[in-house]
Formats: C-alpha cells, sequence, structure tokens
C-alpha cells in the first residue's frame, strides 16, 4: 500500500504549456502596456491582486515597458473605477485617454482551488488573459491551466490542511496578507508565466 500511495503523492498537469497563444494578430507589437485590475471568477478573494502583480513581473522580466501599477489604479480611480469588474464601464477612448498605454492588458481568473477531498489535496489555478489595443481591438488572447493532485499521507498534514482551507474560504485575504505565503502561488507563477512567454517580443 505504501509503494501504491508514493506512486500517486503527486500529480501535476500543465494545460497549454506550448508557447503559443490562443489568438495573435500578425505583425502586432504591444509597445507600453497598462496591466489592468483582474476580475476573479473563484471563491479566492486575495488572488485577482496578487495574479495582477505577478503578471506585472512576468511583463517586465520579459522586457516590456509597463506602466507602474499605482499610476494605473489612480487614473483609474479618477474615472470611478477601483476593481476590475466595472471596467466593462469604461469606453476604450476614455480609457487610453485616462492612461496613455499602447496596449491594455486583461486578467480574468476562471478558477483558483486547494481543496482536500479524503487523502487528496487538489490545486488549480485557471487564467485567461487578453490585451486590447487603444481603440478597443484583441491583439492578443491567452488561457493557461495549472493544476497539481497529491496525497496527504500524515494525520498532522491533513489537519493542518483541512484548517487551512477553512480559514481561506472564510477570511479570505485576511489570512493571505502576502503574496509568498498564498498556496497556490507556485501554480500562479506557472500560469503567468507561461503566458507572458507567448507575447511578441518587443
Amino acid at each position: 500500500m505504501r509503494i501504491i500511495l508514493a506512486a500517486l503523492a503527486t500529480a501535476i498537469v500543465f494545460s497549454g504549456c506550448a508557447a503559443v497563444p490562443k489568438r495573435l494578430e500578425p505583425g502586432w507589437k504591444p509597445g507600453v502596456i497598462a496591466i489592468l485590475p483582474f476580475t476573479n471568477q473563484s471563491a479566492d478573494v486575495a488572488l485577482e491582486k496578487f495574479a495582477r502583480l505577478v503578471m506585472i513581473e512576468k511583463v517586465k522580466a520579459a522586457n516590456f515597458q509597463v506602466i507602474d501599477a499605482a499610476t494605473v489604479d489612480a487614473r483609474l480611480e479618477e474615472l470611478g473605477v477601483t476593481e476590475g469588474g466595472q471596467l466593462s464601464t469604461l469606453a476604450p477612448q476614455e480609457l487610453a485617454d485616462a492612461i496613455g498605454a499602447d496596449s491594455y492588458l486583461y486578467g480574468d481568473i476562471i478558477d483558483a482551488k486547494r481543496v482536500l477531498l479524503g487523502v487528496y489535496l487538489q490545486k488549480k489555478v485557471q487564467i485567461e488573459f487578453k490585451i486590447l489595443d487603444r481603440e478597443g481591438r484583441t491583439k492578443w488572447e491567452d488561457e493557461r491551466i495549472s493544476a497539481e493532485t497529491k496525497v496527504v499521507l500524515s494525520p498532522a498534514a491533513m489537519l493542518a490542511t483541512a484548517a487551512a482551507q477553512f480559514a481561506t474560504s472564510m477570511t479570505g485575504d485576511l489570512v493571505m496578507k502576502s503574496l509568498k505565503s498564498h498556496p497556490l502561488i507556485a501554480h500562479l507563477q506557472a500560469v503567468c508565466t507561461w503566458s507572458a512567454s507567448t507575447l511578441p517580443r518587443p
């Protein structure tokens, strides 16, 4: 039994590993990019902020010019927008006039979870990204999934995992105070790294 459990201990699935985006307009270059607040369909209220920070880091690391997030947020606030779900209320030209970037990167967290089912711990992050130009035309789209299933053999580890899962679902970002401590950080890093690698080189 121990041999079987050891073999099942970790199974990681990466979906969309190839560095090819879902959509890319031929010949398009992003220029100066504004990475906007993300929308979030998951129950993890902390992840939308963390996902945006990680994507900013990965896009900058790929040598793209990115407008500082604080500057973007300040200009959005002047338009009455404080979260990603409100971005749809802005016309493309209104957004472009306020921020002044060439391209606008949107992110939607489709799924993000950390669930204990018996002795199995499952983790998953799925995010969809897109970039629109100043006229609101879609130039690039990508979607990535990073998922993992592992067996938690220790009773103490099972209790700790269940407690962390309960605390996260109850208090959200009151529990996850920092990006590095988030239990899905490795999958978040993977998703953002893969998607950033599909952008056309500057």
